[in-house]
C-alpha cells in the first residue's frame, strides 16, 4: 500500500494485485464444493478403472527396479545408473513399503497423488470460469491425462507438480503472501528430484517474475542509471533463455520442431521485451523487487533438492550424480527421441485455424433466443457422433483429429500472447488479470516441452495444462462462444474416452483399436496388472523357465530388459538398466565380468523388435558358456549345465 498522496504512473495500481475470489458467498461457496466433490468422485472412479489396466515392461522395470534397489539401501546414480533423477524412486520405494512390493504399488502411490491434483486443477480453472465450467474443464483434463496410461512415470508427477505450482502461483497474485511464492519454488524442486524436466515449470515461472516485476508500483523516484541495468539484465535474461532453448532443441530439430516448441517460448519472451518497452512505468529499485521474489522461489526450489543432495555429499559421490544427469538424457534423446512430422503440425495447425475461425464467426451471431440457439447447437450436436464415428472407422481422420488438438499447444500459447499484448494495450485487463493469463501462458509454453523429443503419450503430459491455458484466454473475451466452445469440449472428452484410452500408448495419435489389456499378469510381482493375453503367456512362461533353471541371487538379462529381473526377483549384476546408458567400447568385457564375478548360471537374452540386438561377440560367447535353451516369446533363455 503506498502513502497517500503520491500518484503512481497511469495503468499501475495500488497494489500490485487485488484480490481474488475470496469471501464467496455462503450459496455459491457450498456449490463450488459440491461441485469440486462431484469432479473429485467421478475422476477417482475413471481413474480407478484404468488403474490397473496395461504396461510398457520396459517403463515398468525400470520403477520397480529403481525402487526395489532404494529399498535396500542403495543409492540412486552412486550404486546403480539411475535414468530419471532418482526422487521418483524413493517415493516408489516408499510404495512398496506401504503397498508391497509389486507393481501395483506404484500405481497406488500415483493415484494418491492424482486425488490431490484433481482439485488443483479445478482451482485453476476456477480462477477464469465459474464453478459449473471448471467442472468441465476439470474432467476433460482428466480424461486425456493420467487415465490414458497409468503407470508412474515421472512425467505425471511432472505435470502434477507443475499443477500446483501453477495453482501456489495464481494464489500468490491475488493474496500476496511469501508462503505461496515458496510453495512454488518447492513444487518445482520436488518436480526436479521426480525428473530432469522439472527445471521447464522453473524456468516458466522465472519468466514470469520478471514480468510481474514489471507491473510493480514504485514511490521512489526513477534512477535512469538503475533502469538502464536492469533493462539490460532483463533482456540478457530472456536472450539468454532464448538461446539456451534453441540449442536443445538443435539436437534433434526439423522445422516443425522450431515451431512447436520454441515459437511459443519465443512469443512469451517477446512479450516480456514488449512490456519492458511499451507498459512498464519508469520505476526505481527494480532489482530489489525482483531479486527479492527470485530468492523466496529459489528458496522454495532449493530446499528439496539439498536434502536429497546430502547422503551424497556424505559420501563423496555427487559426480556421480551429475555425469547420469547430464549423458543418460543426452543419449536418451539421440536413442528413441523422434521429430515431430511437419506435415502433421501444418495440418493440425491450419485445422486449429479454421476451427478457432468458425468459432469466432458463430460467436459474431451471438445467439439469444431460443429457436437460435436450436439453429446451432442441432448441427453440433449431430457433427459429434458422426465425427466419433468416423475417428473410429478411418484411420486417417482419427489422425486428423489427434494432429488438430496435438497442434493446439503452441496455437493457444501464441494466439493468448496477442490477445494479452493487445488487451494490455487496450487497459482492457487489470493488474491481476493480467498476471494470471501470462503465468498461465509461460508454464504451459515451458512445460511443453516435457514432449520434447517424442509424441503420441507425451501429449498427454502437458494436454491438460494446454486446456488450461485455453481456459485462460477464451474467459478473458468480451463474448465467450459458450455454444461453441461446449460442443468443442464435449467431443473432446467423447474422443478421449472413447477413442484413445482403449487403444493404450500402442495404438494413441495412430489410430483407434479396442481394448486387449483385459488378462490379468498372474505373477507374484505383477500386482495383478491388466495386460495382453500374449504379453501374460509370454512373462508367466519365462518367469517359469527361469525359477526353474536358476541358482544363486542373480541371472544376466540383456539387453534393456529391467522387466525381468524384477519380475523374477532375481538380481542384475551389473545395475545399468539399459545399453545405451553406458558406453559401447568394452561393454562386452564388463558383462562377462560381471557374470564370473556373481557366478551366474542362467541368461535372458531379448530379442523384441524395437530393441537393440545384443552385440555379436557378447552372444557368442553367452552361447558358448550357457549351452541350455528355450525360448518364450520374444525371450531366449540359456542357463549352464
Amino acid at each position: 500500500m503506498t502513502p497517500q498522496g503520491i500518484e503512481l504512473p497511469q495503468g499501475v495500481p495500488e497494489r500490485l494485485s487485488t484480490p481474488g475470489a475470496h469471501g464467496l458467498p455462503a450459496k455459491h461457496s457450498f456449490r463450488t464444493g459440491l461441485s469440486l466433490v462431484l469432479v473429485l468422485l467421478l475422476s477417482g472412479l475413471y481413474m480407478g478403472r484404468e488403474l490397473k489396466r496395461g504396461w510398457v515392461p520396459g517403463d515398468e522395470g525400470t520403477l520397480a527396479e529403481s525402487a526395489d534397489r532404494v529399498l535396500h539401501g542403495e543409492l540412486p546414480h552412486r550404486d546403480y545408473h539411475e535414468g530419471y533423477t532418482g526422487g521418483l524412486s524413493y517415493l516408489n520405494a516408499a510404495a512398496f513399503r506401504l503397498f508391497g512390493t509389486n507393481l501395483a504399488s506404484m500405481r497406488y502411490m500415483l493415484f494418491l497423488f492424482f486425488l490431490a491434483w484433481v482439485p488443483a486443477v479445478y482451482y485453476v480453472a476456477s480462477r477464469f470460469v465459474s464453478p459449473l465450467a471448471a467442472s468441465a474443464v476439470t474432467l476433460l483434463a482428466v480424461a486425456w491425462g493420467p487415465p490414458n496410461y497409468a503407470a508412474a512415470m515421472p512425467s505425471w508427477y511432472n505435470l502434477f507438480f507443475a499443477t500446483f505450482g501453477l495453482a501456489a502461483l495464481l494464489r500468490y497474485t491475488e493474496a500476496q503472501s511469501d508462503r505461496w511464492l515458496l510453495v512454488a519454488g518447492f513444487c518445482g524442486g520436488i518436480s526436479l528430484l521426480f525428473k530432469q524436466l522439472g527445471l521447464y515449470f522453473i524456468a516458466g515461472t522465472l519468466l514470469f517474475l520478471l514480468f510481474r516485476e514489471q507491473m510493480a508500483p514504485r514511490t521512489v523516484p526513477a534512477d535512469r542509471r538503475e533502469s538502464i541495468w536492469y533493462r539490460g539484465f532483463l533482456l540478457t535474461s530472456v536472450l539468454l533463455y532464448e538461446a539456451l532453448l534453441f540449442g536443445l532443441l538443435r539436437k534433434l530439430a526439423n522445422a516443425a520442431t522450431y515451431l512447436y516448441y520454441w515459437v511459443p517460448n519465443l512469443a512469451v519472451g517477446a512479450t516480456i521485451v514488449w512490456e519492458e518497452f511499451q507498459v512498464a512505468p519508469n520505476c526505481s529499485r527494480r532489482f530489489s523487487f525482483f531479486l527479492r521474489e527470485l530468492a523466496l522461489f529459489g528458496i522454495g526450489v532449493a530446499a528439496p533438492i539439498a536434502v536429497f543432495l546430502v547422503p551424497y555429499c556424505l559420501t563423496g559421490s555427487l559426480s556421480q550424480v551429475v555425469h547420469d544427469l547430464i549423458i543418460i538424457p543426452s543419449r536418451l534423446v539421440l536413442h528413441t527421441g523422434a521429430r515431430p512430422e511437419l506435415f502433421s503440425f501444418v495440418l493440425g495447425s491450419l485445422a486449429d485455424l479454421v476451427v478457432i475461425a468458425a468459432v469466432l464467426s458463430i460467436r459474431s451471431i451471438n445467439p439469444r433466443q431460443f429457436w437460435e440457439q436450436i439453429l446451432l447447437g442441432v448441427p453440433i450436436a449431430l457433427l459429434i457422433p458422426a465425427a466419433l464415428l468416423l475417428a473410429r472407422q478411418m484411420p486417417g481422420f482419427y489422425m486428423v483429429v489427434w494432429n488438430t488438438i496435438w497442434a493446439l499447444a503452441p496455437v493457444v500459447v501464441v494466439l493468448g500472447v496477442g490477445l494479452l499484448v493487445r488487451w494490455s494495450a487496450l487497459n482492457r485487463l487489470n493488474c491481476t488479470q493480467r498476471q494470471r493469463l501470462f503465468v498461465t501462458l509461460s508454464v504451459t509454453a515451458a512445460c511443453g516441452l516435457l514432449q520434447f523429443p517424442f509424441r503420441n503419450i507425451y501429449f498427454c503430459y502437458i494436454a491438460p495444462l494446454v486446456l488450461l491455458c485455453a481456459t485462460a484466454v477464451v474467459s478473458l473475451m468480451e463474448k465467450p462462444p459458450r455454444l461453441a466452445v461446449s460442443g468443442m469440449m464435449s467431443f473432446c472428452f467423447l474422443y478421449a474416452v472413447l477413442e484413445l484410452t482403449p487403444g493404450f500408448v500402442y495404438h494413441l495419435a495412430y489410430e483407434y483399436a479396442p481394448d486387449t489389456q483385459t488378462v490379468r499378469l498372474s505373477l507374484p510381482r505383477a500386482g495383478g496388472l491388466r495386460v495382453t493375453a500374449e504379453s501374460a503367456s509370454e512373462y508367466e512362461e519365462l518367469d517359469s523357465l527361469i525359477r526353474q533353471h536358476a541358482r544363486g541371487e542373480y541371472i544376466f538379462a540383456k539387453p534393456d530388459s529391467p522387466q525381468v529381473y524384477f519380475l523374477s526377483g532375481f538380481r542384475d549384476p551389473t545395475g545399468i538398466f539399459y545399453d545405451f546408458y553406458e558406453d559401447a567400447s568394452g561393454r562386452t568385457q564388463r558383462a562377462l565380468a560381471a557374470i564370473e564375478l556373481h557366478n551366474v548360471n542362467l541368461v535372458v537374452l531379448n530379442h523384441h523388435r524395437g530393441v537393440d540386438p545384443i552385440a555379436e561377440d557378447l552372444k557368442t560367447a553367452l552361447e558358448h558358456e550357457f549351452p541350455n535353451r528355450a525360448d518364450a516369446g520374444g525371450y531366449e533363455v540359456r542357463w549352464k549345465p
